[in-house]
């Protein structure tokens, strides 16, 4: 019953409060997440940032931006906000982290190269397949060594977005990526590569959150706005609707298997 008044409640909250600023949002080819229809931003983040828009009655204009680029706009007080991000210290220091999903990296393979990796780290020792991933990307610490090893047998490229990745991959010139379901499904069934490839998890890489990062400059009233809105999002159900809209029910219920808690509990308290 809360969960099914908690938009209402933040919509009847935001009419009685005082206008709100503008922000500029900056988001990036992260497949289902956000992405290019033509000359349309497209994806569940967007989705989300519409509607804290309308719950938290805040103006966001959203623009598109290399991922390369992104955070040095943002890291520049050139930007208010981000769109999916990962946490971070760096990221910490401009801006305040407001969760709403779950992400889980996988090692995606051409079937023919495609193993039984229960780790990134058995995939180093035992194939010889190449990686292409993006330049932008936040990975942990473990994943990163496992990466950095990839690259020093020359088994790794970064390049600039996902699309290129997958051209790559099409013209054999490398064999796969590391990248979440969002991404990597909508980029398989752009290239025709649905039934080529296969994606597994694998130990470096534990399902974790991500969230929109608000710059530090932004009014504290504001933010808590976002936050609020946020927080209806995810708890009435909207935020998992958005995910199965683009990447299907059975995908989303694996990331959100034993609900939101997690993400409730690390945004700020309500008002």
């Amino acid at each position: 019953m809360l969960a099914s008044l908690l938009p209402l409640i933040s919509a009847q909250a935001a009419q009685r409060e005082p206008a709100c600023p503008s922000a500029t949002v900056g988001v990036s080819d992260l497949g289902y997440s956000s992405y290019l229809d033509g000359v349309t931003i497209r994806g569940s983040n967007i989705d989300v940032l519409r509607e804290i828009e309308k719950r938290s009655g805040c103006k966001l204009e959203i623009r598109w931006y290399p991922r390369s680029r992104l955070y040095a706009q943002f890291f520049n007080n050139e930007l208010e906000m981000t769109g999916a991000s990962l946490r971070t210290a760096e990221r910490d220091r401009y801006g305040i982290w407001l969760p709403y999903t779950y992400t889980h990296f996988e090692l995606v393979l051409l079937n023919q190269h495609a193993g039984k990796f229960r780790s990134l780290a058995e995939f180093v020792e035992h194939s010889s397949a190449r990686l292409n991933i993006t330049r932008g990307i936040s990975y942990s610490p473990e994943t990163q060594v496992q990466l950095d090893r990839l690259q020093k047998l020359g088994r790794l490229e970064y390049v600039n977005d996902y699309g290129v990745v997958f051209r790559k991959i099409r013209a054999g010139r490398a064999e796969g990526t590391f990248a979440p379901p969002t991404i990597h499904i909508l980029n398989q069934r752009q290239f025709g590569m649905t039934a080529r490839m296969t994606a597994s998890t694998v130990a470096e890489s534990p399902r974790t959150m991500v969230g929109l990062y608000v710059s530090k400059k932004v009014p504290r009233e504001a933010v808590q706005r976002y936050a609020d809105a946020m927080r209806s999002i995810v708890a009435d159900g909207t935020m998992q609707k958005f995910y199965e809209r683009y990447i299907g029910v059975e995908v989303t219920h694996r990331l959100f298997h034993d609900g939101t808690r997690d993400i409730l509990d690390a945004l700020p308290p309500p008002r």
